[in-house]
């Protein structure tokens, strides 16, 4: 294994704990998503209930009455996905490791550890990315198997397709990977792990209701596309098994971006001892 790789493992046992309490709820939380959906009458019933939601209820979880009649039971279950309480879960186990493992050691001076053997700055900070990386695919994953369980559990009427579960956990994928990246850049700028969390905890806030009130009042229609929540759509994905393109690029673009700035901002600013 390479020395990257060797941090990286070493990186991620550390934090394993909240992390796997963090897949545990996320599957949780979809696992029910099935029983929630046989237990209020199939996909007719779903849309009535949803009729009945004033309209900021229905941008807060990106869907409309008439899809989820339309689409059935794997439209219902995109919910699942775009729930606010799914993506504090994903944003917490991101944002948690890329600062503590950043900013968090810098803070502490424990990054110096790895810098005082032949490793240079570009491995230590590599070993952050890829942390990223492995975080968001494991995350990515624990959504879908959350969900094939519940179907298995409660059966509840309709047809769910499981191979688009594949491009579903991708674009959830994409996502983490972009709030990591941009993360990773508080975290090399920052002097102390609250800072960088404040910074990517009150970035996700601004990304997300950005995009919930563009929905809700034109004037704010324009600034949709500056929000990454606006290229993260897993309807289509699990309910026709496709992706977006434009919308892969702009994520992998974001998190990519963010994470080469914070390399050349970690670069080249001093450390504490």
């Amino acid at each position: 294994m390479s020395v990257v790789g060797r941090m990286t493992e070493r990186l991620l046992r550390r934090g394993i704990v909240g992390f796997v309490a963090l897949l545990l709820g996320i599957t949780l939380f979809e696992l029910v998503q099935p029983i929630i959906a046989k237990s209020l009458g199939g996909p007719q019933a779903l849309g009535s209930l949803l009729q009945a939601l004033p309209p900021a209820f229905q941008a807060l979880v990106k869907t409309r009455p008439e899809f989820i009649t339309v689409s059935g039971l794997a439209g219902y279950l995109t919910l699942g996905f775009t729930h606010p309480l799914f993506l504090v879960l994903i944003a917490s186990a991101i944002i948690g490791f890329a600062t503590r493992t950043l900013a968090g050691e810098m803070e502490r001076g424990t990054i110096q550890l790895p810098l005082a053997r032949p490793v240079s700055r570009l491995q230590v900070y590599a070993a952050r990315v890829l942390g990223i990386a492995v975080e968001s695919l494991v995350l990515a994953v624990a959504a879908p198997v959350g969900i094939m369980l519940g179907l298995q559990i409660a059966h509840p009427a309709g047809t769910v397709i499981y191979r688009y579960f594949v491009p579903t956990a991708i674009t959830t994928a994409l996502l983490a990977w972009a709030i990591g990246g941009l993360t990773l850049l508080g975290s090399a700028a920052a002097n102390t792990s609250g800072r960088a969390v404040g910074w990517a905890t009150g970035a996700f806030a601004v990304f997300y209701f950005v995009d919930y009130f563009a929905s809700l009042w034109h004037p704010l229609k324009p600034l949709d596309p500056l929000s990454i929540f606006h290229y993260y759509n897993p309807a289509p994905a699990l309910v026709h098994g496709t992706l977006s393109w434009s919308d892969v690029l702009v994520l992998l673009a974001v998190g990519a971006a963010g994470s080469l700035a914070g390399l050349a901002v970690f670069a080249r600013r001093d450390l504490p001892t």
